[in-house]
């Protein structure tokens, strides 16, 4: 095609495809200005459990008990100066409690109350109001995943998200976080036209073709025109930006694309399963000692190969509260001891029992689960929006999983193609490949340079549009 007229078509995509990349430039920005911003957790650490061998036998009284329908979770957690039995048999419903001396137990909004206090800093007293979220909203979007959890509003327009069953603060907010983070989802995301998805499509169809067709219409031009003197001012500055922008802004809008079109045809990943809800054992005895001196998350009652036991998560004191530790991840604990009840029980470790849950979730035989390791720092396959560490992570003919063994739980299941996606999207739409080099901090920093570029040069396009007519 000849220069004059790949000009044409270059100034005939100025008008959707520059607003496209105006639109998609200013609200990438809003993404790392929310991480910079917005309010932090005075510690991350949860609250440590202190446990003896007289507490767990208190505990397996009160659970040799009938009454108690079958239940899919049994933990041992913290609560004020008290030890309690967590129960769940639902992942949408709330938790219920009972008390080691068989006194009125608190509910599960006292648990979340007490939690956020413990991640705020903020007394019960500054609480304005609570509420259960079995759903997510505009506030606590659905990239957080963990339901149902409990809003816990202060006096000073602090909102924590708190998800009891892990002990773990599922999210934090204010209304400056919310309104810049209802800009990204509406306006990056589009998630206003999710009502109509057809509609959705269409619309981002034209927006992003366009904006494609104007970055490789330019390139060509780049290719096509040399360097020439003559060009001054905004023209000049346009030509020495062009050459700049030109592939990381391409690499953007395909990955942008592909992320897209991938998310409108691709089968939904396997999100959180709780195990089978168990009737409990009617006979408990506690067959191993226990050191009285160490401090734990939480004690779960787990069955593996038909013996009970009781798994004990230890606590990790190096967690930190910074904003680079909490996005990186840090492990919850620092290992596991699993306590027999029955005295004719085989040893176990975490990682036996992982691989026993991976088969109870896939069905599949142990030499088709391969590559086992314990995960403990976020990454592009296994990312900040799953909350838990440490994971188990196998893989099989057909994908990957990862199980939770302080819960039993399987925590996401994901296909090839879906991996292939995420590497796209977290390593060059994300730019996370400067994370190794840079840190997060500055991989956020180059973003917003880009990003401000962009909106520079698409700007001075404009302008020399504007100019010429």
């Amino acid at each position: 095609m000849k220069p004059i007229k790949l000009i044409k078509w270059h100034r005939f995509f100025l008008w959707v495809g520059g607003f496209t990349l105006l639109v998609f430039a200013l609200t990438g920005i809003t993404h790392p200005l929310m991480s910079w911003t917005g309010p932090q957790a005075v510690t991350m650490r949860p609250p440590a459990l202190q446990l003896d061998g007289a507490t767990l036998q208190q505990a397996m009284q009160q659970l040799n008990n009938p009454a108690l329908p079958p239940q899919a979770l049994v933990k041992l957690v913290p609560y004020k100066d008290k030890v309690l039995l967590q129960l769940t048999n639902s992942l949408s419903a709330e938790r219920q409690y009972l008390t080691l001396d068989g006194s009125a137990p608190a509910s599960d909004q006292d648990v979340a109350i007490w939690l956020a206090s413990h991640y705020s800093g903020l007394p019960p007293e500054q609480v304005s109001s609570t509420a259960l979220l079995t759903r997510f909203n505009n506030a606590y979007p659905s990239v957080n995943r963990l339901l149902p959890v409990y809003q816990v509003d202060y006096q000073n327009g602090l909102s924590l998200y708190i998800h009891t069953e892990s002990l773990s603060m599922a999210g934090i907010t204010n209304p400056y976080k919310t309104a810049v983070q209802a800009v990204f989802r509406q306006l990056h995301s589009w998630q206003w036209l999710d009502s109509t998805p057809l509609l959705k499509v269409l619309l981002m169809t034209v927006l992003l073709g366009s904006a494609l067709l104007l970055v490789l219409s330019g390139i060509w031009l780049l290719l096509k025109l040399p360097f020439s003197a003559r060009r001054r001012g905004l023209r000049r500055w346009h030509y020495v930006l062009s050459w700049l922008l030109a592939l990381p802004v391409l690499l953007y809008l395909l990955t942008g694309i592909y992320h897209f079109g991938y998310k409108q045809v691709a089968a939904t990943n396997a999100g959180l399963t709780l195990p089978a809800a168990r009737p409990l054992p009617t006979s408990l005895n506690l067959t191993q000692p226990l050191d009285s001196n160490s401090l734990y998350n939480s004690a779960s009652l787990v069955q593996a190969a038909g013996n009970w036991y009781w798994r004990l998560s230890e606590f990790n004191p190096q967690l930190q509260a910074d904003r680079h530790s909490r996005f990186s991840g840090q492990q919850s604990e620092q290992g596991a001891q699993f306590l027999a009840l029955n005295p004719a029980a085989p040893t176990l470790d975490d990682a036996q029992y992982a691989r026993l849950l991976a088969h109870s979730f896939t069905g599949l035989a142990a030499e088709q689960l391969t590559h086992q390791q314990l995960i403990s720092r976020f990454g592009p396959d296994y990312d900040f929006r799953n909350k838990r560490l440490p994971v188990w992570q196998f893989d099989y003919p057909d994908g990957r999983l990862f199980v939770d063994a302080v819960s039993g739980q399987l925590i996401e299941q994901q296909s090839q193609a879906s991996r292939f996606e995420r590497y796209s999207f977290s390593f060059v739409h994300k730019w996370g490949l400067l994370q190794p080099l840079l840190g997060r901090e500055g991989r956020d920093m180059v973003v917003v340079g880009i990003m401000l570029l962009v909106l520079l040069i698409a700007g001075m396009g404009f302008a020399m549009r504007l100019r010429r007519k």
